[in-house]
Order: structure tokens, then C-alpha cells, then sequence
């Protein structure tokens, strides 16, 4: 038996912050007080959203940088991020999807020649994107 999924104020509140913000991560703490700025929502309720949210692939869950944490992002139901890397500029926080062949074949060869398989989706390379390194920003990388 499906488990009947609910439409509360919360849960589009929380999808509409996200789908406004397709390329950045948010803390659990984060989206509590953005969510909360639209509807009223506790958060073993924002929990529960977030789960469901991952498990129908519309969210992906990320390690924060320090290896402490989660941070979550939007993917929306047409992007298939299992097969490719993401990138997040150290200065703006840009979270970008790395769509590019080279991602599988990189990935490819790690495994053959190394033996260790990457997990692509949850893979994020960390840099400086373009716009940051136009506007000189490197150095405070």
C-alpha cells in the first residue's frame, strides 16, 4: 500500500524556497527559519519533508564540507545527478551539476585502474566558479 502524501502549507513552502534556489545548499537550520517565513512548520515535520523528499529524488543530500552536517539541495525531478559530479565555488557557495563526459570517464577509470567506484552523486568538487574569479575574488578562496 502507497503511503498518501499530503500537500501542507509546510511542505510547499519548502519545495518553493527550494525551486528559488536550485544552486545553493541549505542546513537543516536554514531552511527551518526560511520555511517558517511562509508557514508555520516544526521541524521533526521539516524532517519528515526532507526524507520524503530525498526518496522521491526531487532533493539530494549532501556531507557538509567540515565532514559534519547535511546540506540539501534542490535536483528537481529531470536532472539525474547519480551520473555526474557537482561544483561549489568556495567563495559564493554556487553549487553548479558538473554534466560533462568526462565525469563518467574519470569515474570509469578510478574504478578500473584503482579499484575504488565513485559515488558521482554525492561527489562535489570544491574550487572557485568563473564569476568569482572575473570579479578577482581567488585570493580570498
Amino acid at each position: 500500500m502507497r503511503k498518501k502524501r499530503y500537500k501542507t502549507a509546510g511542505r510547499e513552502a519548502l519545495l518553493s524556497f527550494f525551486r528559488r534556489n536550485p544552486d545553493r545548499q541549505f542546513t537543516v537550520d536554514e531552511l527551518f527559519a526560511e520555511v517558517n517565513e511562509e508557514a508555520s512548520t516544526g521541524k521533526s515535520s521539516l524532517y519528515r519533508h526532507l526524507g520524503e523528499l530525498c526518496r522521491v529524488d526531487v532533493l539530494r543530500k549532501f556531507h557538509g564540507e567540515d565532514g559534519r552536517g547535511t546540506l540539501y539541495q534542490y535536483i528537481g525531478a529531470e536532472c539525474d545527478c547519480k551520473d555526474h559530479f557537482h561544483q561549489k565555488c568556495t567563495v559564493c557557495g554556487r553549487v553548479s551539476h558538473l554534466d560533462c563526459f568526462a565525469s563518467s570517464d574519470f569515474a570509469e577509470h578510478i574504478l578500473r585502474e584503482h579499484g575504488f567506484m565513485i559515488n558521482c552523486g554525492i561527489s562535489v568538487l570544491y574550487g572557485v566558479c568563473a564569476a568569482c574569479m572575473r570579479k578577482g575574488e581567488v585570493a580570498n578562496a
